[in-house]
């Protein structure tokens, strides 16, 4: 069976203080904790054959609190991003990053490598009737790369997953109807993609969004949601696949600020490829060595 990599992308899903503004640490994921047999907090780490938990910097050594626009670069490309514009860039990627996109997306890489490549979040038709034009990074990477866009038809066949998990934010929307599903559904839907696939990106950017607003109540919710998820993962992973879980900057582990942090991002690895992530320090290696790990296996 050939080694695959399915990696999820939280936004704004940093390493805090063991402290009550922390939801990590007040109410976590049980289902990575029993897994790990640590608290998803600062200074947590484990290294095993089957499971690597790390904390790594999101700052690469530029000054000032990171930011989504070069964060994301750095952790999809390989790319100091930060460095190459020197600050942190917000929101999104400008027409320097974009090119470091279009060159260095580990989507394009994979794929140019002949290796089967794709990003699981679906897409709209409403969003590319937007007026205005300006992309996320990891709608660049897909670009990039020249693979197709999931939409509604593939959601409703189950063959993509909303960036909100429960497709809670499309129900009653315009286009075609959407009914809502359960978390564990979702990560069996998303494991069954990366059956097919040796590389697949899955983006939540829900993290960001509370941590900024501040709601202890969404984080609760959000953290059970994505307890649910987890489990649906694991419970359908084959010997092969292996899980990378990881971020851009910190946010939701510090919900007493209402910005983005300096803390250390998790670096999450389950499965067979967990002792190539173990010399990991920051988060422009992560595409590195996914691209090192799945062209040499």
């Amino acid at each position: 069976m050939r080694a695959s990599i399915l990696l999820i992308f939280l936004d704004g899903f940093g390493l805090g203080a063991g402290n009550r503004d922390n939801p990590l640490y007040r109410h976590g994921v049980p289902s990575l904790e029993h897994l790990l047999g640590v608290k998803l907090i600062d200074g947590s780490i484990v290294a095993t054959n089957r499971a690597v938990l790390l904390g790594i910097d999101a700052q690469l050594g530029v000054e000032g609190i990171p930011q989504s626009a070069t964060g994301q670069t750095s952790l999809l490309t390989g790319k100091n991003a930060q460095a190459l514009l020197g600050y942190h860039l917000p929101a999104f990627p400008n027409d320097q990053l974009i090119k470091i996109i279009e060159q260095y997306s580990l989507l394009k890489q994979l794929s140019a490598a002949g290796l089967g490549a794709t990003f699981a979040n679906s897409y709209t038709e409403a969003y590319f009737k937007r007026e205005r034009n300006l992309h996320s990074v990891t709608t660049h990477c897909v670009r990039a790369a020249g693979i197709p866009y999931r939409m509604t038809a593939d959601l409703l066949r189950n063959d993509a997953v909303y960036w909100d998990i429960t497709r809670d934010s499309l129900v009653g929307k315009p286009g075609p109807a959407v009914t809502a599903v359960d978390p564990f559904d979702a990560g069996r839907h998303l494991t069954c993609i990366a059956g097919t696939h040796d590389f697949v990106l899955f983006e939540c950017f829900e993290p960001d969004l509370i941590g900024h607003a501040t709601d202890c109540e969404a984080a609760n919710r959000f953290l059970r949601k994505l307890d649910r998820f987890f489990s649906g993962i694991l419970s359908a992973m084959n010997d092969a696949l292996s899980v990378v879980i990881c971020s851009d900057h910190g946010n939701f582990e510090d919900l007493g600020s209402g910005a983005h942090t300096r803390n250390r991002v998790p670096l999450i690895v389950i499965g067979p490829a967990a002792p190539s992530f173990t010399d990991v320090e920051k988060i422009d290696q992560v595409a590195t060595t996914v691209q090192r790990y799945l062209t040499d296996s």
